[in-house]
C-alpha cells in the first residue's frame, strides 16, 4: 500500500472528495475523508459489442474458411445489431453508443440485449433481473443439424 501526504486546497471547507465514473451511465458519490464508509459505492454499466473480428482487422485465423473474398468486408467493423421490428439479429456497421448494438453478460452466462431493456439509472445499485431482458438465442427450436444454419434472434430467457 502506498500513501502520500496531502494538504487540502481549502482547509476551512469539509474534508470531502467527489468520485466520478464517466461513461454511458456516469455515476458519482461524495465521500467524507474523515469517515470513509465502505457502504458508498460507484455503479456503472459495462456494455459490450459482439463483433465479427475479421471485419475490424482483416486478420483471419489460418484454420478458418474465408467468409467473403471482398476486401471491403475486412474493415467494415460489423457488430451484432437487432432489428426492432423482427427481433432478428443482423450484422451492421458499429455505431458507438447505439443501444440496439449493446449487450451485457449476465451472471448466468446469457447475453442480454441492452436495446430491448428499459434504460437503467446507473446511480441505483439494483441489478437487473434476468426476466426483464431479452437474450441472444437461435431462431430455430433445435440446435443446428444437417448442415443448416439458424438465424439469431432475441427471446425471453
Amino acid at each position: 500500500m502506498t500513501s502520500l501526504d496531502y494538504a487540502w486546497d481549502e482547509p476551512v471547507l469539509p474534508a470531502s472528495i467527489m468520485l466520478t465514473v464517466k461513461g454511458a451511465g456516469s455515476s458519482e458519490i461524495v465521500c467524507s475523508m474523515n469517515d470513509f464508509q465502505d457502504s458508498k459505492q460507484l455503479y456503472y454499466e459495462n456494455f459490450i459489442y459482439i463483433a465479427a473480428t475479421y471485419t475490424f482487422s482483416g486478420l483471419q485465423e489460418p484454420s478458418v474458411r474465408p467468409v467473403a473474398s471482398n476486401k471491403d468486408a475486412a474493415y467494415a467493423e460489423l457488430v451484432l445489431d437487432v432489428s426492432p421490428k423482427t427481433q432478428r439479429v443482423v450484422l451492421k456497421k458499429k455505431e458507438p453508443g447505439k443501444r440496439s448494438q449493446l449487450w451485457r453478460m449476465m451472471g448466468t452466462g446469457m447475453l442480454c440485449h441492452e436495446g430491448s431493456s428499459v434504460p437503467h439509472n446507473p446511480h441505483k445499485p439494483s441489478p437487473r433481473s434476468v426476466d426483464s431482458c431479452m437474450i441472444l438465442d437461435i431462431a430455430g427450436l433445435a440446435a443446428v443439424t444437417d448442415n443448416r444454419y439458424e438465424p439469431l434472434m432475441l427471446r425471453k430467457p
